[in-house]
This record gives C-alpha cells, sequence and structure tokens, in this order.
C-alpha cells in the first residue's frame, strides 16, 4: 500500500466572494509547501482534485498546480484525482499532460472522471447532456495522441484533421489513466478498461469490501494483475480525540453537504438537518465509520491497519483541509495543516511500513 496527500485547492470560507490577489498567491503557495513536505516525510504521492466557479477554491487548475509540484519535487507521483476531461480539448490536453510528464520524468497520473457538477460545465460552455459520451469521445482521442499516432478524427463532438502528439509523454506507451466512480455500472465499466479506480467516497465497510474484492477480480480476470484501487480518508490528527473531533467535524459535514446539494454519485448526503445536534452527531457516525478519522497517532495506524486488512488498497490518501465553514475563526492554520501533514508522515506512515515488511 502507497500513500498519498491532498493538498486541497480549497481555502478560506464555504460560500466566499473570490479571494484577494493575497490570498490566492498565497494559497498556491501553500499547496506546492504542503506537497514539497509530503515528499519529504516519506509520502508516496500528491493528489490534485479539479474544481471551478466556487468562492472557496483558490486554485482551479490542477495541471498547472500539477505543473508547479512537479518542479519542486523529484520523487513523489502526481495525480489528479479527479480531472474531467469534458472541459477540454482532448489534444490540447494531451499536450499539458505530456508536459507534465516530461518535467516530472515520468511521475504523473491522469485520474479522470466524467463530473457531477454543472455550473463547472456551464463555466466552459459545456452542455452538460450526454457528457458520458463526450468523455468517451474525448479519452478515445487522448489514447491515439499519447500513442503517438497522427490521426484524423470525426465524431459526434470533436474534429481533428491529420494531428499529432509531440512531445509524447515521458511514459510509454502513455500515463497511467484511472477513473473516478461510485456507480457500478458504466464509470466502472471504463475504470476497468483502464489502469485503476478511484473510489473517493466509500459506502459501508461490509459493501466496500464485497465490491472492491468483486471489481479486483474481475480486473484479474481481464488480465490486469496490478489494476489500482485508490481509497481515501478525510480527518485530522491529535492528541485529544474529542477535541479535534469538536473542532474538525462541522467543516467535513459542510463539505458532506455541499456534494449533496450538488447531486453527487455516492453516499455523502448527510441525511441530516445539520442544525441540530443530535442529527449532526448521527451524520458524524456515519461518516466516521467509513470515510473520517478524528484520532491519534495510534488510532490512525489501528484504522489503515483494518483498511489495508479488509480492502488491500494500492493507494490510500489523506485530506486534512477543508474551508471554515463560516461561523467561526478558519481553521486549520497553514501552520497546523503543516504540522498534521508531519505528524502523519512521521508517527503513522513509519509505523505502517515497518508492519508491512515484517
Amino acid at each position: 500500500m502507497k500513500f498519498a496527500y491532498m493538498p486541497d485547492t480549497h481555502f478560506g470560507v464555504y460560500d466566499q466572494d473570490p479571494p484577494s490577489p493575497d490570498a490566492a498567491a498565497d494559497a498556491f503557495a501553500q499547496l506546492i509547501e504542503e506537497a514539497v513536505l509530503a515528499e519529504e516525510l516519506g509520502f508516496d504521492g500528491v493528489f490534485l482534485p479539479e474544481r471551478h466557479i466556487r468562492g472557496e477554491t483558490f486554485a482551479p487548475s490542477p495541471l498547472i498546480v500539477a505543473t508547479a509540484i512537479a518542479a519542486r519535487t523529484s520523487r513523489i507521483r502526481i495525480a489528479t484525482t479527479v480531472l474531467m476531461p469534458t472541459l477540454y480539448n482532448p489534444m490540447h490536453l494531451a499536450e499539458q499532460v505530456a508536459m507534465i510528464d516530461n518535467l516530472s520524468r515520468g511521475r504523473f497520473t491522469l485520474g479522470i472522471g466524467v463530473g457531477y457538477h454543472q455550473d463547472y460545465h456551464r463555466l466552459f460552455g459545456v452542455p452538460w447532456e450526454r457528457r458520458g459520451k463526450r468523455f468517451e469521445e474525448a479519452l478515445s482521442i487522448l489514447h491515439r495522441a499519447f500513442a503517438g499516432e497522427r490521426f484524423t478524427h470525426h465524431g459526434e463532438f470533436y474534429h481533428f484533421d491529420d494531428v499529432w502528439l509531440t512531445p509524447r509523454p515521458y511514459q510509454r506507451p502513455r500515463v497511467p489513466i484511472w477513473v473516478g466512480t461510485h456507480s457500478r455500472d458504466k464509470p466502472l465499466e471504463r475504470a476497468l478498461a483502464h489502469d485503476g479506480w478511484v473510489l473517493w467516497t466509500q459506502p459501508d465497510w461490509d459493501e466496500s469490501e464485497q465490491w472492491i474484492a468483486e471489481t479486483r477480480a474481475r480486473a484479474a480476470a481481464l488480465g490486469k494483475p496490478n489494476w489500482t484501487v485508490v481509497l481515501n480518508q478525510d480527518g485530522w490528527i491529535g492528541d485529544d480525540p474529542a477535541a479535534i473531533r469538536a473542532a474538525h467535524a462541522p467543516r467535513w459535514l459542510r463539505e458532506a453537504n455541499f456534494y449533496a446539494e450538488h447531486d453527487f454519485d455516492a453516499k455523502i448526503d448527510p441525511e441530516a438537518d445539520l442544525a441540530r445536534a443530535d442529527e449532526a452527531e448521527r451524520a458524524t457516525r456515519d461518516f466516521e465509520s467509513r470515510q473520517w478519522h478524528f484520532g491519534t497517532p495510534a488510532s490512525w495506524i489501528a484504522r489503515i491497519r483494518d483498511m489495508d486488512r479488509r480492502f488491500q488498497p494500492d493507494w490510500l490518501n489523506f485530506r486534512l483541509r477543508t474551508p471554515d465553514v463560516g461561523d467561526g475563526t478558519p481553521y486549520p492554520t497553514r501552520t497546523e495543516t503543516l504540522e498534521a501533514i508531519r505528524r502523519l508522515g512521521s508517527e503513522v506512515l513509519p509505523a505502517i511500513r515497518a508492519e508491512q515488511s515484517a
């Protein structure tokens, strides 16, 4: 199992106005600082989300963030989890991916998904309808471009005459492609046709355990024994679990509520009136049973050990930051975030790796 850290592109307060120039610049600098620190501490990867047209999203382009991280690091794998290719001209996207892969000397993974948020498509003038078909056509063009093929393409959404990609990606035959989905239907088939699956929000762990095992077996039957499963855990690390839970759970509840409002295709709706303490507590306990953890280094080690036993993920990503909910002092600060990364990297990961190598 490898470990990644997500320098989240969210800062500030949910539903805020656009950030000031200095706030945006400071946030971008912090993203790079977090990634560099993660590499120094021994994390294996840095994973980047794609978000747009939200005041709390201070760095909307994952490819630009990936380029900056590639220039400041030398070992860590950089992945988008996930980018929406339907928002791009496929050949332009292929060029940018190839440049990042060359700059990083083969450390880039292209994680992609269809997307769930209509506003992201509206921002770029891309129709929401038939987005699945648009995704598949864009993906077929990326494959031909990465292969170095000179080709002509006339499809439903894209038209190219006698084009080719130069330079090609550093990795051959192409960069790895992971597909993010929480669906058991067509999107999962796309993941099985590629190199891995990003399952960002897990359902009940008993359900997850069976689903992951069955899907991995399907990949093996397709001749893909090294097919990759990527899981995530959100939360915080500290010495007083009750205190950090009280301080940080409201941020994650607010985040979950956002996705519920936008019909995110996963079991992330808190299904509660978060203004009521009892219902907020019930929702928090539900998420803690599968997606969140607020604990000490020892409890994080136990949590990861349990996930490894049940799911055998190839990658486990940690996400610590979300914006302030808007009713208090913004939290966590830059200093607190860096300290939390240090504690994961110096107190948790070495213990897990020692168990794995024993």
